[in-house]
């Protein structure tokens, strides 16, 4: 009696071990043979824009690594989570152990080659997950997570440089939406900064995404483009202190060029050194400026202002000095009783001139001051 139950104990664990093995092992062999198996990947999953496709991009930016003003592109990081519906790969996960996901080889199911970067610049424009792992899920839904690292056009505007804005993105398009019937799901769309690595010049201050429609004339259709904006303020900060106020501070010193007296004979060389101190210094911070023909910065325009203004001030320096020694020079002459007079060629004497010339320079540094914050801050 103890040996027969023993053998019915060893029966019944066997049974378990069989059972077990085919719930973890087995149910995933019949997946892949019931349903993964049974698509023909080179078949999408639409017959015509009437059964079209939903498709469905998660973009996750991880960092702007660089805006180049010159050639108007921005380069960035992100992990990209695109999606579509396939009912052919659905099951139920009560028939195959609770299975509700699996990895399967790109090559294996139909996936969408024709979605593509329309802004990008770079050779890879189009996501292609050849060679990648796809995971299925039970009700039909296909998914795509991979690392995209883009460069992309974009309108750089730098007016108002440093205190400027830019709006940059990227923007999908279906390139062969005649054939390729994928319809962007705005819905189930999103647009994250999870994984965010702050920037040393940018703060991202918006982001936003939407799908707009586009009408092509020469196939008589509408496509979809879906676009993820980014907004991008410019962080001041260094560029004032490293920029702006010296250049604010070199335009104070012009002014004090008129305050020196003119017989410590050190006007002009004050002047003249106040002038090419400008010079050498604006041809240092023009690295740091951004190049652009499109749209001149204001700051720009200060500059060339106050190089103007320091140029102007050593020419009048020069004239006050010819007054000065030559034209106001004191000249002694004898009048009609033979007495030595002394006369004065001119009345007005280098010392009202530099009075004259501050008062103008004054305003002139001022309204160019004022001019530049004003157009920046508005």
């Amino acid at each position: 009696m103890r040996v027969t139950n023993n053998a019915l104990g060893l029966i019944i664990l066997s049974l378990v071990v069989f059972y077990l093995c085919k719930v973890k092992g087995w149910s995933r062999v019949e997946l892949f043979k019931n349903v993964i198996n049974t698509v023909d990947p080179d078949i999408a999953p639409f017959e015509s824009d009437t059964t079209s496709t939903p498709l469905t991009i998660t973009l996750n930016l991880m960092g702007i690594s660089k805006v180049d003003e010159k050639q108007h592109t921005v380069s960035g990081t992100y992990w990209m989570m695109m999606g579509w519906g396939d009912p052919r790969l659905s099951w139920d996960p009560n028939m195959y152990g609770n299975i509700t996901s699996v990895q399967v080889r790109a090559e294996k199911i139909w996936y969408p080659t024709s979605v593509c970067i329309i802004n990008e610049i770079g050779n890879n424009k189009c996501i292609d997950a050849k060679d990648k792992q796809l995971t299925v899920y039970n009700y039909g839904f296909v998914g795509y997570l991979t690392n995209v690292e883009s460069v992309s056009q974009c309108k750089i505007d730098v007016t108002k440089y440093p205190f400027d804005t830019q709006v940059c993105g990227l923007a999908f398009e279906n390139v062969n939406f005649g054939t390729e019937f994928l319809k962007f799901n705005e819905d189930y769309s999103n647009f994250l900064l999870q994984y965010l690595q702050p920037s040393e010049v940018w703060d991202i201050t918006n982001h936003t995404f939407n799908v707009h429609d586009v009408f092509d004339s020469n196939q008589n259709k509408t496509n979809q483009i879906i676009f993820f904006y980014v907004q991008l303020d410019r962080k001041p900060n260094y560029v004032i202190i490293s920029t702006v106020l010296p250049v604010i501070i070199l335009s104070v010193l012009n002014l004090f060029c008129f305050v020196v007296p003119i017989e410590s004979g050190e006007k002009m060389g004050f002047a003249m050194a106040i002038f090419l101190t400008f010079a050498v210094f604006l041809t240092i911070i023009n690295d740091s400026m951004p190049k652009s023909s499109d749209a001149l910065p204001y700051f720009t325009i200060y500059l060339i202002t106050q190089l103007v203004i320091s140029g102007l001030i050593v020419m009048l320096e020069a004239f006050v000095l010819l007054v000065h020694f030559h034209f106001a020079a004191r000249k002694e002459e004898l009048d009609k009783n033979g007495k030595l007079t002394v006369k004065k060629t001119l009345k007005v004497t280098g010392v009202h001139l530099d009075i004259a010339f501050v008062l103008c320079a004054v305003f002139c540094d001022m309204f160019s001051v004022l001019y530049f914050f004003f157009n920046v801050l508005r």
